[in-house]
């Protein structure tokens, strides 16, 4: 199992939606099982494992004996604060997609656990990005507790807390607890208590003997009762038959209706409705068309030759108001002359030389001549006319199309009603149809009294079978009650051998796998200590060379943090699960050398996954550059302390995680 993303949502600390990749990267052919967090202590760290201990384990995360309303109110206080001070309807989320090989099949999963403050959870299973609609919330959390069971869950899901919880353990209570999870054993106890309980049931219900009679004449009426409903079942049995019968003829009357065109029947009047709005649509259109076609249209034939026409007509005007100009002044030079003559004798004729050159030139133009000459108002209508022929052309352009389109939805609905059977040859297939369905109603009805009927009398039987059962049980003997003690000693005996025997093997290997492990990460003048475990008791004793038991309370804590380390790898080991291993502030107590054993020797070797959640002060510069060419990748949690919540960036305290983890692995 490999996790690939972390979604939360509104989720203890971290408000909003937060995808977070778990995937281990590599480095070519290296693999690079670490994904670290770093954050300082109330950062959110553990929120991290908490949300994928409860995304997989439910409410066997926080206990075996939790209820529903202790879940719920749990559920409630994970929702992150702000959120659900902004709105009460606010909706928290974990979503942890991983990938499995299950039944030999490689697949991957997503779980997603959703909660509101006031409602109750909503578990979703996909399987390949397929929602499994028909599992129920138990259903998908039973199949969860099959890929990981909780207490194998707490053997790679664990916390700084968990570590100093078995590191103090002198009893032994931990670790039998542990191993009888892990072994099963758990449920053989509470079978042998199940056993003990039944057998106070049975000698407490020994009552005294009933009456033959009584058995012998319920016997006879729950026997009548089943017989009555047998006769039931067959009638019913012959009316289901016979509707199967009916409902072939039903789709053959409907096929025959379909092959004569039944469904274009139903809409053939709607059809013809249509075709007589399309017709006059049609008429109006061409009505339009024709209009325009037999106004100033025709003039929009000639775009060109129109514009050269107002051209020269213009050009006409102006030689006209010209040539009217030169008359005028002509008739009027002879009298300014003479008024020249009296006030200016001496100078007249000069000045009156140049006021006629003058005017001359002005209207010179006057000798063009003029081969339409129309009238200003005849030239206006013209030009009026050549405008509304533009816009005649393009409204003709628009009615042509919509036209043609009325014409093709014409012959579409013609089609149509072309292809509709006419009524009377269908009357007779229609009216076979509903004798049919008549006769069809008729045997659902027949069919669902003789159910209703066999329900009864089966109902009445199984309550005089449960009257039955309580009278035998009242006619057990001491001889009976002693025959099934007899049985359960027997069985009970077998069971605690197949635990006492289990157990001893188990513990021979886990004695085996512990002391593997704690060489490994023990100092190098405890390499030649090796661990025996009580099987009665669990509790371990570290032994040296000569076979002489050390005494566990004078370790040091950091001593002390490497036996629980060990333990549970050697758990982990031992339990035959191949699952990612999550772990929160691990290395607090431990000093300098016991904590360079676990950073180069245990998270780099405990899974193909290791999810290490730490402070600045755990993993620091030092440990983190013996430890980077391990690290896939890196996030720092960052709190805020006006808003109490918190983010993730990739990177880890002093520098970009990526860059540090290429440069240290160099």
């Amino acid at each position: 199992m490999i996790f690939k993303t972390l979604s939360l949502e509104n989720f203890r600390v971290f408000n909003g939606q937060h995808n977070i990749e778990l995937a281990p990267r590599r480095a070519g052919l290296q693999s690079k099982p670490i994904v670290l967090f770093g954050g300082l202590n109330g950062a959110g760290k553990t929120s991290i494992l908490t949300a994928i201990r409860l995304a997989l384990l439910g409410r066997k995360a926080i206990g075996n004996a939790v209820s529903k309303k202790e879940f719920n109110e749990y559920l409630a206080e994970q929702v992150n604060k702000k959120a659900a001070k902004d709105s009460s309807e606010t909706v928290a989320k974990v979503s942890l997609e991983f990938t499995h090989t299950h039944q030999g099949e490689h697949s991957t999963y997503r779980v997603e656990r959703e909660w509101s403050l006031n409602n109750d959870e909503k578990l979703v299973l996909y399987i390949n990005d397929t929602c499994e609609e028909s599992l129920t919330t138990e259903q998908v959390q039973s199949f969860l507790h099959e890929l990981v069971p909780p207490g194998i869950g707490d053997l790679f899901f664990f916390d700084g807390e968990k570590i100093a919880e078995l590191a103090e353990d002198d009893t032994g209570s931990y670790l039998k607890e542990a191993v009888q999870k892990l072994l099963g054993i758990d449920v053989i106890n509470r079978l042998s208590d199940d056993l003990d309980i039944y057998i106070k049931q049975i000698s407490q219900k020994a009552a005294d003997a009933k009456t033959v009679k009584v058995i012998n004449e319920l016997e006879l009426e729950k026997n009548q009762l089943l017989l009555q409903a047998n006769k039931e079942r067959e009638s019913e049995d012959q009316v289901k038959r016979q509707l199967a019968d009916l409902e072939l003829q039903v789709r053959d009357a409907e096929q025959k209706i379909q092959d004569r065109g039944g469904a274009w029947a139903k809409t053939k009047t709607d059809e013809k409705n249509k075709a007589d709005e399309l017709v006059k649509h049609k008429a109006i259109l061409e009505t339009k068309i024709l209009g325009h076609l037999d106004d100033s249209f025709p003039l929009a034939l000639a775009p060109k030759a129109m514009a050269e026409l107002v051209t020269t007509l213009s050009e006409e005007q102006e030689i006209k108001e010209s040539q009217a100009f030169a008359n005028k002044l002509n008739e009027n030079l002879s009298d300014l002359e003479t008024i020249l003559q009296s006030k200016f004798s001496h100078e007249s004729e000069e000045l009156f030389a140049t006021i006629s050159d003058y005017f001359k030139s002005v209207s010179g133009s006057s000798n063009r001549s003029v081969e339409l000459d129309i009238s200003n108002t005849d030239f206006n209508i013209l030009q009026a006319q050549i405008s509304d022929a533009s816009k005649a052309k393009i409204q003709c352009v628009e009615l042509t199309q919509e036209l043609l389109e009325t014409e093709q939805s014409l012959e579409s609905v013609s089609i149509n009603i072309q292809r509709a059977p006419d009524e009377e040859e269908l009357t007779t297939l229609y009216d076979n149809l509903r004798t049919l369905d008549a006769e069809k109603h008729k045997l659902k009805t027949q069919y669902g009294h003789h159910l209703i009927k066999a329900k009864a009398y089966i109902s009445k039987a199984l309550e005089l079978a449960k009257r039955l059962e309580k009278l035998y049980t009242g006619q057990k003997t001491e001889a009976s009650i002693s025959k099934a003690v007899s049985r359960v000693d027997a069985s009970t005996k077998v069971l605690q051998e197949f635990s006492s025997q289990l157990t001893a093997m188990r513990v021979g290997q886990l004695e085996e796998l512990f002391a593997q492990s704690y060489r490994k990460l023990a100092r190098k003048e405890d390499l030649k200590l090796s661990a025996k475990i009580d099987p009665s008791t669990f509790d371990v004793t570290l032994v040296d060379a000569d076979d002489i038991a050390i005494n566990r309370k004078s370790m040091s804590a950091g001593e002390k943090q490497i036996f629980a380390f060990a333990i549970l790898e050697a758990l982990g080991k031992l339990s035959g699960k191949v699952l990612p291993v999550v772990v929160d502030t691990p290395l607090g107590r431990l000093d300098s050398k016991h904590r360079d054993k676990l950073v180069k020797h245990y998270f780099p070797e405990a899974g193909e996954q290791v999810i290490l959640l730490s402070t600045d002060t755990e993993v620091d510069e030092d440990f983190f550059s013996a430890m980077a060419h391990e690290v896939s990748h890196a996030f720092e949690i960052e709190f805020d302390e006006q808003t109490k919540c918190s983010t993730l960036n990739e990177g880890y305290f002093w520098k970009n995680s990526s860059e540090t983890v290429q440069k240290e692995a160099v």
